[in-house]
């Protein structure tokens, strides 16, 4: 049981590290690699500012702020493990369906990433 309990815990990992993959930044400046708790770590530095800007019968938009911290910023809404919006930006709107919990995750390249979990009713 154990043995499966980790093994879901690293494809969980994995799934998280891949969503933001796509959105990925090399810089040229860096002289070594950087440590897996420096980029992917959660970190406090990394804050995430979510607002509702309207809503309908069956689904809710909101706009999105990612500040703190250094380096690209990204984001991702994650329903699961199915990514349902991500942008490589520090701002944006997305639409989620009402009546579901949603990770919302938001990333600075340098100083880690962060989430909230964004309960739509």
């Amino acid at each position: 049981m154990k043995k499966l309990a980790a093994t879901f815990v690293l494809l969980a990992l994995v799934g998280t590290v891949l969503g933001f993959a796509s959105s990925a930044q090399a810089f040229p400046t860096k002289t070594a690699a950087c440590s897996q708790s420096q980029c992917h770590g959660r970190s406090t530095a990394v804050k995430i500012t979510i607002t509702k800007i309207s809503q309908t019968s069956r689904t809710a938009k909101y706009s999105i702020k990612v500040t703190g911290g250094r380096g690209v910023a990204g984001w991702a809404v994650k329903y699961g493990a199915r990514n349902l919006a991500r942008r490589t930006a520090s701002t944006g709107t997305f639409t989620v369906a009402r009546g579901k919990t949603y990770k919302v995750w938001a990333v600075k390249l340098s100083s880690g990433a962060n989430y909230k979990t964004l309960i739509v009713k």
